[in-house]
């Protein structure tokens, strides 16, 4: 009888019971940076808020476990992730009821030249796993290994998400500024 494979878990790396941090250092040094990407992923202030309060309180729920992961930050942007795919798929029902009903909805961003708009418009509109990659590298600045780790995939695919995303958002983006 063959054994049922479990779920590989790549973002909780081997625990170390020597290095445990605050709760409270952990979350001031990585909210805003957490914040950020949550925003880049929804293009809404507000709601990438709620994301990274609910991410944290996730973490602050385990943190006896999560803090001595080496790296802790790694579980709350996986957290933030799957958060954001959820509340993106919300969101984006009730943008389309609102527009059903004619009320206009109203920029989410608005210290963000138009142009820099326009791009975040565009990654907004990429597919999910290319929107996650473009995200984690542009605004979270991690690299190839840290972003597979977040998304649950090979750095080799992350590169691959990555082309592609800057692909499609150099022909849009081209035919944007040819109007």
């Amino acid at each position: 009888m063959t054994q049922p494979k479990t779920r590989r878990r790549p973002l909780i790396a081997a625990e170390t019971t020597s290095r445990s941090i605050s709760f409270d250092s952990f979350y001031r040094s990585e909210y805003r940076n957490i914040v950020a990407m949550g925003r880049a992923l929804l293009k809404d202030g507000a709601a990438a808020e709620d994301l990274a309060q609910e991410s944290f309180l996730a973490a602050h729920r385990h943190w006896d476990r999560i803090s001595r992961y080496d790296a802790p930050q790694a579980w709350v942007r996986r957290v933030m992730i799957n958060r954001a795919n959820s509340m993106r798929r919300r969101l984006g029902a009730e943008w389309r009821a609102l527009a059903k009903v004619g009320a206009d909805r109203e920029t989410q961003m608005p210290d963000l030249s138009p142009a820099t708009t326009e791009v975040w418009d565009q990654v907004g509109d990429l597919p999910r796993r290319q929107r996650q990659a473009v995200v984690l590298h542009y605004v979270g600045q991690l690299t190839m290994n840290e972003i597979g780790e977040a998304m649950g995939c090979s750095s080799g695919a992350v590169k691959s998400h990555l082309h592609r995303a800057r692909e499609t958002l150099g022909r849009r983006l081209s035919d944007w500024n040819e109007e």
